[in-house]
């Protein structure tokens, strides 16, 4: 079998060479690593020019600067293997010892900077009978990210799954959510052998993007509810709980901006919230569910100004 890695790397000449000997000492050896040069400025170039030259499975793709996503489908397209991993930064052997099938998501929990990210109930869960536990018990809606994941590339390929390039946070879940409509099952491994490194200035660790970027999220998971024909009280209140938390981190990060530029994306936004939310909505959230209906930014920017300052205030207690 094999297994394509995408690697997209912008200006990650720090810890691009501990990446890449990473992958290439696998004890799994049948494997094409795919290297998405971002544009980046710094030596990553050099850096993976040399490797390249030094092992025939390096495929070392050039490009301008267009993001994390747009490198991601590069990759996607480029790919030759029957499996894809993303790789951000000793695990293959750990998905192909447990590979089943190719309707079967492997899920591996994440160590970051040196702490076990995930911990997920090991087991096998079907798409069609244990959507529920699947995501309240595994806390899914918050570990979408493409890393650590077995991914199939024929799924990918034959249904069109791509990263949303004008999404810049979220991308990833979205990805990961559309890709769960074309499997049967998800199993999770005991496993945590995929190191994942923070680092200043990714955009991991970036909290500033544009409302519309949060409401493309909002939207997924919306979409995703609907697919999946999600009707226990207990599986509603996660997803929306979340879907709150998203739509909260967006407001509170563009309130402030120039409310004229963003009227059309709060309209989307009043558009697409439902009664759903003001039931599973905390008592904030359904205050800010009834600002949001009367589409009146400036009521709304009171509001959450009014429960900055509050929260200020409740801290200097």
């Amino acid at each position: 079998m094999l297994i394509s890695i995408i690697v997209p790397v912008y200006n990650s000449a720090l810890y691009l060479e501990k990446c890449i000997d990473s992958i290439l000492s696998q004890t799994y050896s049948n494997l094409e690593l795919i290297l998405i040069n971002d544009g980046s400025t710094d030596s990553s170039r050099e850096i993976m020019e040399t490797y390249k030259k030094s092992d025939a499975r390096i495929v070392l793709i050039n490009k301008i600067n267009t993001g994390v996503s747009d490198s991601r489908n590069t990759g996607i397209k480029a790919s030759s293997g029957q499996m894809i991993c993303f790789i951000d930064s000793d695990y293959l052997e750990i998905f192909t010892s447990n590979f089943e099938n190719n309707n079967t998501l492997l899920i591996q929990s994440l160590n970051r900077n040196g702490t076990l990210k995930n911990i997920y109930n090991y087991k096998s869960y079907s798409i069609k009978t244990d959507i529920d536990p699947l995501f309240t018990d595994n806390d899914l809606l918050y570990c979408g990210g493409p890393m650590a994941k077995f991914y199939d590339q024929s799924v990918i390929q034959k249904n069109n799954i791509l990263f949303a390039k004008n999404v810049t946070y979220g991308e990833d879940l979205i990805f990961f959510l559309e890709y769960i409509k074309h499997s049967d099952f998800i199993r999770f491994l005991p496993d945590a052998k995929y190191h994942y490194r923070l680092t200043e200035g990714s955009l991991s660790t970036k909290r500033n993007y544009p409302v519309k970027n949060y409401i493309e999220v909002h939207h997924a998971i919306s979409q995703f509810i609907n697919w999946a024909k999600i009707t226990k009280d207990s599986t509603l209140k996660y997803f929306y709980a979340i879907d709150w938390d998203i739509l909260e981190a967006g407001i509170d990060q563009n309130i402030h901006k120039n409310l004229k530029n963003q009227k059309e994306d709060f309209f989307n936004l009043e558009k697409s919230i439902t009664s759903l939310h003001y039931k599973y909505g905390n008592k904030k959230q359904k205050i800010l569910y009834f600002f949001i209906k009367i589409n009146n930014l400036l009521i709304l920017k009171m509001y959450k100004s009014f429960l900055l300052k509050l929260s200020k205030l409740r801290k200097a207690i």
